[in-house]
């Protein structure tokens, strides 16, 4: 940014002073206490859409600007005002210092609080806001404007002298850390901030050139480099001749020396024919001996020369670089954008224009050999400027190179002094380490003489006690085998005893218990025969009994039957009122056919009791996978099975019918009959719904009796579930014809 200023009121007019895009803080950086300007200001809040944008006149009244000057200055403010153009609020400041971030969001909450969507922000809010957003328009344009990474002198385009880069690489914080010159007229080849790496892409192999590099390990206390931690700087600059042809060019090696000399002061110098003689880790090992040969460098301080270090270093030196030439880039783009007044206003009043401030005084024209005059005086005062800063900072090198030299005979001679006194002190020692090396040599000899004498005259003392103790022990060892053995011997005698009358008692206590044993067996198989006796003679009485009431169910049967039909031929009742064959209470399966009922008694109740069918079947139950042969039995309306002859209860029961189930003959093929069984009326709380048995006769003739028994006892089941005569006050009680009622 830039700025004009001068000429007298009465024949000033208003002109641009400078304009930008970093807002309130970026405009305080043009103001000064002892002016009188006006600027127009974009406030901008929130984002992408919802981004509101208000505008902020701003008359800035210098205190420090004299009276009268300030009067006729602050006299023309409706002018400038007017230029500017109409604004949602005005602003009068007095000093640089009022102009901040917390000053504006203040005075300009009321003015943004009138829209709806502000009303519930606060000042601090606002602050952030607004922060947030110029933050991203800077980045956003620069990013816009330059890609990032280190750039040499020649990339920017930038002319600068030898001696100025020859200073800069000398500086721990010069903007360049390598600088190449050519060997004629050690002319400028190239500068730049990127280090080893990027000074060896600059080199070329049909030259001879002489360079210098700045080697930086560790970093500054105060870094901004997320990562890295604070340490003290150690720099080291070392001179290289560049590969190339040799001739009269590497004659004016000792010239090029010179000039680096009088300017840098330099570490080591190192020759180089081709790229891989200039080996990072290689130049760093040299630089580490050298600091440590010459003690320049603390024990803290060794750990620092490191590649890593440098590296690190390096990264801290082309950020810091980066962000200057960014900075000093979108200053100078700013300035060439900026040069017509009405263009910078239009674009501060456009919503999201490029630019968000304006800032304009009086200023007096000037003729334009006047100008001209000014930019060269002004340059000739910048070039006087450089010179004297280069001269200075050669004087301030050769002195410190001078200082270095006295410092380094100083510390030399020193040395020399320090390692002859260090000869002198070590061959005193070794002398008197000799002669008391010698002297402890005697005494050990006879000390050790003495000690082998004492040592001998024990030992044969030793050896003579240890025979007589061991003669002593041989004599009490054999008397307490002897009494070992004797005590063995009693007890093995007394445990074989013990064990004899053990064995005998057990022998006796067996055949009492198998006695015992053989009586209680006995006594259970008695009493297990009458049981069984009992239970036969009961169940036996209970059939009789059974029949009995079968026999008087079916007379009464027979009786009411007959009282039905002459009542009916008396009334005249419908023949369809009797039960069929094909009632609808029974299934499709359990119809019985024509000869089942032909061969039934004409009485419902005169089932037989015996087994329809019995024999053995084989079978699988449930969805097993495997055959069993079972002894299988059809009688009084259940499928009844056992394991082997059909004595005692059946292992497995069925009920063919019952109130909610029954079993259905699924199907007929070969000698397989496949029975499953299923609900009556969709109910499916019974565990056996969708139960199956599978029977497998010997025959296909067999399994046609079997097929015809089911049918039968099925059909006949459903048909006395199904009658519909009361008898004895039930309708169809199937338990008076001699079948459990299911």
């Amino acid at each position: 940014m830039a700025g004009r200023r001068g000429g007298s009121v009465s024949s000033a007019e208003a002109s641009l002073l400078a304009a930008g895009t970093g807002g309130v803080e970026e405009l305080c950086e043009h103001l000064a206490d002892d002016t009188v300007a006006w600027a127009l200001l974009r406030w901008e809040v929130g984002s992408g859409t919802f981004v509101r944008s208000k505008l902020v006149a701003i008359h800035f009244n210098g205190e420090e600007v004299p009276a009268v000057r300030r009067g006729r200055l602050n006299a023309r403010s409706g002018e400038v005002l007017a230029m500017l153009g109409k604004a949602h609020a005005t602003l009068e400041v007095k000093r640089k210092e009022d102009l901040h971030l917390d000053f504006m969001c203040e005075r300009l909450m009321k003015v943004l609080t009138a829209d709806v969507m502000e009303k519930s922000m606060s000042a601090e809010a606002l602050r952030k806001d607004y922060e947030a957003l110029i933050a991203e328009r800077k980045l956003r344009k620069a990013t816009s404007q330059k890609s990032v990474g280190p750039r040499t002198a020649k990339e920017n385009q930038k002319q600068i002298s030898v001696d100025r880069a020859l200073a800069a690489v000398g500086d721990a914080t010069g903007p360049y850390n390598w600088v190449l010159l050519e060997p004629e007229k050690f002319e400028l080849h190239n500068a730049g901030y990127g280090g080893l790496l990027e000074m060896k892409v600059w080199l070329a192999e049909d030259l001879v050139l002489f360079g210098v590099i700045r080697f930086t390990f560790g970093r500054e206390t105060a870094s901004s480099v997320e990562g890295m931690t604070a340490s003290p700087k150690v720099v080291k600059c070392a001179r290289r001749n560049m590969f190339g042809r040799r001739g009269k060019w590497n004659a004016k090696q000792q010239q090029a020396d010179a000039q680096v000399r009088a300017i840098c002061s330099i570490t080591f110098r190192r020759e180089a024919h081709s790229l891989d003689d200039l080996d990072l880790a290689d130049l760093i090992s040299e630089l580490w001996r050298l600091a440590v040969v010459d003690g320049a460098i603390t024990d803290a301080g060794k750990s620092q020369i490191s590649v890593e270090e440098y590296m690190a270093s390096l990264a801290l030196e082309q950020q810091k670089q980066l962000e200057a030439e960014l900075e000093e880039f979108g200053s100078d783009s700013a300035s060439r954008m900026c040069t017509d007044l009405h263009t910078c206003v239009d674009s501060v009043r456009e919503a999201g224009g490029e630019m968000n401030w304006v800032l304009l005084g009086m200023q007096k024209r000037e003729a334009p050999a006047q100008a001209a005059g000014a930019k060269e005086a002004a340059a000739n005062a910048k070039k006087a400027e450089e010179e004297r800063l280069a001269k200075e900072a050669a004087a301030n090198a050769k002195k410190a190179e001078e200082e270095r030299r006295v410092k380094e005979t100083a510390a030399n001679a020193k040395k020399a002094e320090e390692e002859r006194l260090a000869k002198e002190a070590a061959a005193n020692a070794k002398k008197a380490e000799e002669e008391r090396l010698a002297k402890e040599a005697a005494a050990n000899t006879k000390k050790a003489e003495e000690e082998r004498l004492v040592t001998k005259a024990a030992a044969e003392a030793k050896k003579a006690e240890e025979e007589r103790l061991a003669t002593k022990a041989a004599a009490e060892a054999k008397r307490a085998e002897e009494e070992r053995l004797a005590k063995e011997a009693a007890a093995n005698a007394k445990k074989a005893e013990e064990e004899r009358l053990a064995t005998e008692a057990a022998a006796e206590a067996k055949k009492v218990e198998d006695e015992r044993c053989a009586r209680e067996a006995a006594a259970n198989t008695k009493k297990v025969e009458e049981e069984r006796l009992a239970k036969e003679a009961a169940a036996e009485a209970k059939k009789v009994e059974e029949e009995g009431r079968a026999k008087e169910a079916a007379a009464n049967t027979k009786k009411a039957e007959e009282e039905r039909l002459a009542k009916e031929v008396v009334q005249g009742e419908p023949a369809s009122s009797r039960p069929r064959a094909d009632s609808p209470f029974l299934t499709e399966e359990a119809r019985p056919s024509e000869s089942v009922i032909s061969t039934r008694s004409s009485r419902p109740g005169q089932a037989s009791t015996e087994p329809r069918m019995s024999g053995p079947l084989k079978l699988k139950s449930g969805w097993g996978w495997w055959w069993a042969k079972r002894h299988v039995k059809l009688t009084g309306g259940k499928l009844q099975w056992w394991r082997k002859a059909a004595e005692g209860l059946p292992d497995v029961e069925y009920r063919l019918s019952d109130g909610l189930t029954r079993w259905v003959l699924a199907r007929h093929e070969g000698t397989d009959l496949e029975m499953r069984c299923e609900s009556r009326d969709n109910h499916h709380g019974s565990k056996a719904v969708g139960e199956r048995v599978i029977l497998r006769a010997p025959s296909e003739a067999e399994a046609q009796k079997w097929k015809d028994a089911l049918m039968e006892q099925m059909e006949y089941v459903e048909m006395l579930l199904a009658w519909p005569m009361h008898l004895d006050g039930r309708q169809g009680d199937i338990r008076n014809y001699g079948i459990e009622y299911p």
